[in-house]
């Protein structure tokens, strides 16, 4: 059924088709309650169908909502629009600024490669949306050439945050289909691990990589090679043409270990500008954030100040000598040890003074007690009192409710326990979501540990009770015309706004003929 012209959801006139992919189908519209265009994007009925990727989706589509950035593609609204009847489809949409240009896709279907310089700028214009997200807590998931959309005014935009972790929920049912897009997922993506920030740096990197030579870092017959050569295998070398500057910038972002990466957008945006501006990189591992001990009171009372670990000098043009690279998990486990060493041995100092306190106490009043001195006790003469040793600096946990909603109750629990919650569980009736599942987490955001945390998990809802039995009295016909009798089904004729099957197959994220929105996961 093609919706052209109908209204969905009471209010978005649906008017071209700009891109149909295997997540559903992205409109050019008009929002006839503000007067302007936007880009409608409808979900295919599988997704629609399956309650935990709408708990799911609803949560990433709040999150995205909430990211304003001149480099991120503005999410207006989300809506759903139930089946008017059982066999109907259950419609779910997403509502974004409508960007008139390309997808860089489309722009490297057509010219194949792109100079450093404007590789440049629009990395430069991706990192930057993609820091406000990871500022936000927001792990794009699917950074691709088809979700980097260029707008006609030069304008950089990023868009479909959440989709691809929301997909990743719901059991498909056709083979061999793939989640997401392998050539530019993260070796740890690739393995099973939980997306971070550094994934989201690892697949702009791949988006470099493609835009200077003109290729994909790595391609094969099927997407399940080419997840195992994003884990294993080492690209080819950039053409010669590519600066030196550009080159180990793009390798930097590409390492395999995350850890060994830029840790986030921001970082990776500030090493472009330095490249852009001709200064090195700074440091082997590039741009990490550096986690400073509090200072310790020394015996003599002086406080000692933190170690730090100073960077050899490297003047401009001067490459950085080989050498061994630190490993940041062993620095964290180092920064751990020195905790549970640091905290005992304050409160051990903290123990013996009060015990010497005590004692030169005790010694004082034994002497007026003996009747030895020839005058009257002499008082103690107190001390200035000694600077107390500064409090531990409480680890704050980041807890983002969309990376729990939609998992078994259990598991969620135990896992926020062992991140130090103090976790209870509130049953909530719903026939929405599966049984067992977690609806909400609250509260979230940066918590410190032991915090409180309360998980809403979804319950069916109990049968409705059963009709009170047939008097005795009643004669067999009135009992039989009361069995008979059915309560009325309640048969809703709303409008869907063009329900139908929209189904399609994607084939990358973008605006089409020119003037669109970005496509979806390809």
């Amino acid at each position: 059924m093609q919706p052209n012209g109908r209204l969905l959801g009471g209010r978005y006139e649906l008017s071209a088709l700009i891109a149909t992919g295997g997540m559903g189908q992205v409109w050019q519209g008009r929002d006839t309650v503000l007067n302007r265009d936007v880009a409608v994007k409808v979900l295919r009925s599988e997704y629609t169908g399956d309650p935990t990727f709408l708990a799911r989706f609803r949560a990433e589509a709040q999150l995205a909502a909430g990211l304003v950035h001149p480099n991120i593609a503005t999410l207006f609204d989300y809506g759903e629009v139930p089946p008017a009847d059982p066999r109907g489809e259950h419609l779910a949409y997403l509502v974004m600024e409508l960007v008139r240009g390309e997808s860089l896709s489309g722009l490297l279907r057509r010219e194949r490669r792109l100079t450093p310089e404007r590789t440049l700028a629009v990395l430069r214009q991706s990192a930057a949306g993609l820091a406000a997200a990871h500022a936000a807590g927001v792990v794009h998931r699917d950074v691709k050439p088809g979700n980097v959309l260029l707008g006609s005014d030069g304008a950089v935009k990023i868009t479909d945050f959440g989709v691809a972790v929301s997909a990743a929920s719901v059991s498909l049912t056709q083979t061999g289909q793939v989640i997401g897009t392998a050539h530019y997922l993260s070796p740890e993506q690739a393995q099973g691990a939980r997306a971070t920030p550094a994934s989201d740096v690892y697949a702009l990197g791949v988006v470099g990589y493609e835009c200077l030579s003109g290729q994909r870092a790595f391609d094969a017959e099927s997407s399940v090679q080419v997840a195992l050569m994003q884990i294993r295998d080492t690209p080819a070398p950039l053409p010669d043409d590519v600066p030196a500057g550009v080159r180990r910038l793009i390798e930097s972002a590409m390492v395999k270990d995350p850890a060994e990466r830029f840790p986030d957008a921001g970082a990776f945006r500030d090493a472009i500008d330095d490249v852009l501006a001709g200064r090195p990189l700074r440091q082997t591992v590039p741009y990490a954030r550096t986690a400073i001990m509090p200072a310790v009171t020394s015996a003599g009372g002086t406080a000692e100040p933190p170690a730090t670990r100073t960077m050899p000098a490297v003047t401009p043009g001067q490459e950085l000598a080989p050498g061994p690279e630190p490993d940041p998990a062993e620095e964290q486990r180092e920064h751990r040890r020195r905790w549970r060493i640091l905290v005992p041995l304050v409160a051990l100092l903290a123990i013996a003074a009060v015990v010497v306190g005590g004692l030169q106490l005790a010694g004082s009043t034994s002497d007026a007690g003996g009747g030895t001195a020839a005058g009257p006790p002499t008082p103690a003469t107190s001390s200035a009192p000694s600077t107390p040793p500064p409090a531990p600096t409480v680890q704050l946990v980041n807890l983002v409710s969309s990376d729990y909603v939609g998992r078994p109750v259990s598991e969620v629990q135990a896992e926020l326990t062992a991140l130090g919650f103090v976790v209870s569980i509130s049953p909530q009736e719903t026939s929405d979501v599966a049984e067992g599942l977690v609806t909400a987490v609250l509260p979230d955001g940066a918590l410190p540990p032991n915090s409180p945390v309360t998980l809403n998990y979804a319950v069916t809802p109990p049968p409705p009770p059963a009709p009170a039995p047939t008097p005795a009295a009643t004669s067999a016909g009135d009992s039989a015309g009361q069995d008979e009798k059915q309560p009325d089904e309640d048969e809703s004729d709303q409008n869907t706004g063009g329900r139908g099957n929209w189904d399609g197959n994607w084939d990358g994220n973008g605006n089409g003929g020119g003037n669109g929105n970005g496509r979806w996961n390809g």
